[in-house]
């Protein structure tokens, strides 16, 4: 005896699969979803309780950008085998959009965190001293002089962090070697980069130690001002420098005419 299954007309379904009747009829006329009886009288569409799960796997295709087409041939070859191998490419899909969109969340993340660092950080403009932990850095040679310098040092810094796929904290500046008449001597364009990066590869990388920093923050109206101040007071303390970086800030990204930044100077008397 032929079993007999529990139907549902285009309106119960509707209701219960919340899909609209004219999405059951597209998809009846695209050949996906063919309902389990239709009466020839009346024209009336019927679904069975069994087409059900067919309804969810077409909704799940469609939240996930799955073309008419690729549902038609998923479900007019009526092979589990190639609905499962199918459902498992999407999902290995969704695994690395989740991927891209946490990526993106982080950046988001840091870069918040970068802008509100430089709101604090230029609300004190006098000396201070900071701790620092250790930190990794990427450097190119400077080319400060040249004209356009920045933009040639930066455009080679990307290029070289793209090559070895190493990722932006949006942290970058310039070091500086401090000469005889305390006078700051740009060096090397810089970008830091996590400890991950690092240790994939640390001969890429020079390495700026942990310790108490002199700071020293300011814009571009009142940098020649500070730099001035800077070198004054390390001539008159007669401090020996190691290490002395400008980080960039970004107080305000969407003047460009707004620049700040902190000079960071690793003070061996403070270490």
């Amino acid at each position: 005896m032929k079993k007999r299954y529990k139907l549902y007309s285009i309106g119960e379904t509707s209701k219960l699969k919340n899909l609209s009747i004219k999405a059951l009829r597209y998809y009846h006329k695209e050949k996906i979803l063919i309902p389990a009886y239709i009466n020839e009288s009346t024209g009336y569409r019927y679904y069975s309780s069994e087409q059900f799960f067919h309804i969810d796997i077409i909704k799940t295709g469609r939240q996930l950008n799955v073309s008419i087409e690729e549902m038609r041939k998923i479900f007019s070859s009526g092979n589990t085998e190639e609905l499962l191998y199918f459902m498992e490419q999407k999902k290995k899909d969704i695994i690395a959009q989740i991927s891209q969109l946490n990526s993106i969340k982080n950046k988001i993340d840091i870069l918040k965190k970068k802008i509100d660092d430089s709101f604090n950080i230029m609300n004190d403009d006098d000396f201070k001293v900071t701790h620092f932990q250790e930190r990794y850095l990427v450097t190119t040679p400077s080319t400060k002089g040249i004209e356009s310098s920045d933009l040639l040092d930066y455009t080679t810094l990307e290029r070289l962090m793209e090559s070895y796929k190493i990722k932006s904290i949006y942290e970058s500046g310039t070091l500086y070697h401090i000469d005889e008449t305390g006078h700051p001597i740009p060096t090397f364009i810089f970008e830091l980069v996590d400890k991950e990066d690092y240790l994939k590869n640390k001969d890429l990388f020079s390495v700026i130690p942990a310790g108490n920093y002199l700071t020293l923050s300011y814009t571009n109206k009142s940098r020649t001002e500070k730099i001035l101040q800077l070198k004054n007071f390390i001539l008159e303390n007669k401090l020996y420098i190691t290490h002395c970086l400008e980080l960039d800030l970004f107080a305000d990204i969407f003047d460009v005419n707004a620049c700040s930044w902190q000079f960071q100077v690793y003070i061996k008397e403070y270490n």
